[in-house]
C-alpha cells in the first residue's frame, strides 16, 4: 500500500493552523463583546433580554452555549490532526504482506450471514 506522508502532514497541519486562527478570532470576539459592557440595561426589557423571558433562552445562555461550541470545535481540530498523524504512523509500519496472508486465510464469505456492520 502506497503512503504519502507529506500529505498526512500537510492535512493535519491545516487542522492545527485552523484551530490556531480559529482560537485568536474567538478571543478577538469575546474581548470586543466585553468591551461593549452591559449595553441590554437595568430594564425589565434589557434583563429579559438577558435572562430569557416565557421558557426562552436570554443572551446570558446563549452566550455559554456558542462558548461550548467553541471549545467543542477547536478540541475537534486538535484532535483530528493528532489522529491524521496517527493513522499515516499506523499505515507506515503495518506489515502489509503478513496483513494479506492473514486475510488469505480467511474463509470465503457466507451469502447467507452478512458481514458486521453490513446493512
Amino acid at each position: 500500500m502506497e503512503i504519502h506522508k507529506p500529505v498526512f502532514h500537510s492535512a493535519a497541519e491545516s487542522f492545527e493552523i485552523e484551530k490556531s486562527e480559529l482560537g485568536r478570532f474567538i478571543e478577538e470576539a469575546g474581548k470586543e463583546l466585553e468591551a461593549i459592557g452591559d449595553f441590554w440595561g437595568g430594564t425589565k426589557e434589557g434583563v429579559a433580554f438577558y435572562k430569557g423571558e416565557g421558557g426562552g433562552s436570554g443572551y446570558e445562555a446563549v452566550t455559554g452555549q456558542i462558548m461550548e461550541g467553541m471549545d467543542v470545535l477547536l478540541h475537534a481540530h486538535q484532535v483530528i490532526a493528532i489522529r491524521l498523524l496517527l493513522m499515516e504512523g499506523n499505515v507506515s509500519v503495518t506489515d502489509w504482506n503478513l496483513v494479506s496472508v492473514m486475510l488469505s486465510k480467511l474463509p470465503p464469505p457466507d451469502p447467507d450471514r452478512p458481514i458486521w456492520g453490513a446493512d
